[in-house]
């Protein structure tokens, strides 16, 4: 079976699991487990165990978002095999920017149930003015340009060895591809940010569902994407 354009062919270059996924890896288990931790006590009451179980929604969300990181980046690895020195220092940033942002990814998961549950859902953070809602969008909305951009360097790390890993035209289209989606994030984020702090007080609560422009721009890169190695193909057998 032929391999189709939605499945980019890119060889696996890393097969096994090199030290540094490995190390990225058991870090993400370890964020994982810091989000079960944060989850406080086991519940002693019936009312405890009530706002635990209304938690779920938002720790799911949560490990959902790290699972897509990790995956992201695991994927990377697996792609282009590479283990130097700059691939140690964007994994070791990656990591850092994970851990530090485990406890507001979990507030910001509250506070989008919370939103559209109409008060359901609980939300722990206790938000007295708007400066201080306003500060904690902004502060999530900067992990997320880090988190981009870092990806943008891991790809623009591979795409800098080409030749050393022997990547085909494909693949560095692929590779351009891909950093591309990331920067489109980074774009995106850094919207919300600016929604986050300029918008007013009537208006800021919204900013964050900027964000759910990610996935119709994900979606209309992959067909561009599509189209586009189609007409270079086309152009290349004429």
């Amino acid at each position: 079976m032929t391999q189709t354009a939605k499945q980019p062919p890119i060889r696996l270059r890393g097969e096994a699991m090199t030290r540094i996924e490995t190390f990225v890896a058991a870090s993400f288990a370890f964020a994982i487990t810091m989000l079960v931790i944060s989850l406080d006590e086991i519940p002693n009451n019936i009312d405890d165990f009530v706002i635990a179980v209304k938690n779920i929604p938002s720790f799911v969300a949560s490990c959902a978002l790290i699972f897509w990181v990790w995956h992201s980046h695991a994927t990377w690895s697996r792609q282009y095999g590479l283990e130097d020195n700059r691939t140690i220092v964007l994994s070791g940033l990656l990591v850092c920017i994970v851990l530090v942002y485990i406890y507001p990814l979990r507030l910001m998961m509250q506070g989008l149930f919370m939103s559209i549950s109409g008060g359901y859902f609980p939300f722990e953070l206790q938000i007295r003015e708007y400066w201080e809602l306003r500060f904690v969008f902004a502060f999530y909305a900067i992990g997320f340009i880090l988190l981009s951009v870092n990806f943008m360097g891991l790809f623009q790390h591979a795409l800098d060895c080409a030749d050393e890993i022997e990547l085909t035209d494909r693949e560095r289209f692929e590779t351009k591809t891909y950093q591309l989606h990331w920067g489109v994030n980074a774009a995106v984020c850094s919207l919300a940010l600016i929604f986050a702090l300029a918008l007013p007080e009537r208006l800021m609560p919204y900013s964050p569902y900027v964000y759910a422009t990610l996935w119709p721009f994900s979606m209309w890169l992959n067909r561009h994407r599509d189209n586009k190695w189609q007409s270079i193909s086309t152009a290349q057998e004429e």
